[in-house]
């Protein structure tokens, strides 16, 4: 075990143990308090990964490691909530619910350990899907809880593509707001037009204005 202590690995740990205190929260019924561990065991998550990939060398370990974290805190832990907030004469549903964001979950992550796509996720990554299960226990009424987790859980399962944060921030960068794009684009049509010889908006308008003067001068001659 000794080759695998690392501040990765060590990282990891640390969010597993954050996501097995929340589930114990929510078993307490501390919800608000679950969902803060979780929401730390998101920013771990993310931590780990960056060790990771600077550290280089195998990460399969470290992959494993990390799925299983995953899985407890972005997936059982939500799943467990969920199926508690649920009220009894709905109780049947949300343990569908919560079995069926579990599964899903699971799945998701099974997935992403074979096919490891570049620049994007395949279905909804279980840290994003945590967290939004978290937040609709805390503060949607019974129904919409139901209705989003299944959602969630159909997305996680799905193969929609969903950005990495390297992807969406490079796109984010790349992408300049709206008003510089628009006067980038309009230099661009003028250039264009003066490269195929065509008169741009404002040679049209001064000759425009000398026909305007040659007329006047006309007039003033007759």
């Amino acid at each position: 075990m000794r080759e695998h202590v690392n501040l990765a690995n060590a990282v990891t740990s640390v969010s597993l143990a954050a996501g097995f205190s929340a589930l114990l929260l929510v078993l307490d019924e501390r919800v608000l308090a679950a969902a803060g561990l979780v929401a730390l065991s998101a920013v771990l998550d993310g931590i780990d990964g960056a060790l990771a990939r600077r550290r280089g060398g195998d990460h399969t370990f470290g992959a494993q490691l990390d799925s299983l974290t995953d899985l407890v805190s972005f997936c059982v832990v939500p799943a467990v909530a969920l199926h508690l907030a649920t009220p009894g004469e709905a109780a049947v549903a949300g343990a569908v619910v919560s079995a069926g964001l579990v599964l899903a979950g699971a799945w998701r992550l099974a997935r992403f350990a074979l096919d490891q796509k570049h620049g994007h996720f395949r279905g909804l990554p279980t840290p994003l899907a945590g967290l939004a299960v978290m937040a609709l226990v805390l503060w949607t009424p019974a129904t919409a809880l139901l209705l989003g987790g299944a959602l969630l859980a159909v997305l996680m399962a799905s193969s929609v593509p969903f950005p990495t944060v390297p992807t969406a921030a490079a796109a984010v960068r790349e992408r300049p707001p709206r008003p510089v794009r628009r006067v980038r684009e309009r230099r661009a049509r003028h250039r264009h037009a003066r490269d195929r010889g065509a008169p741009t908006r404002r040679a049209r308008a001064r000759r425009a204005l000398t026909r305007h003067a040659r007329d006047r001068r006309a007039r003033d001659r007759r």
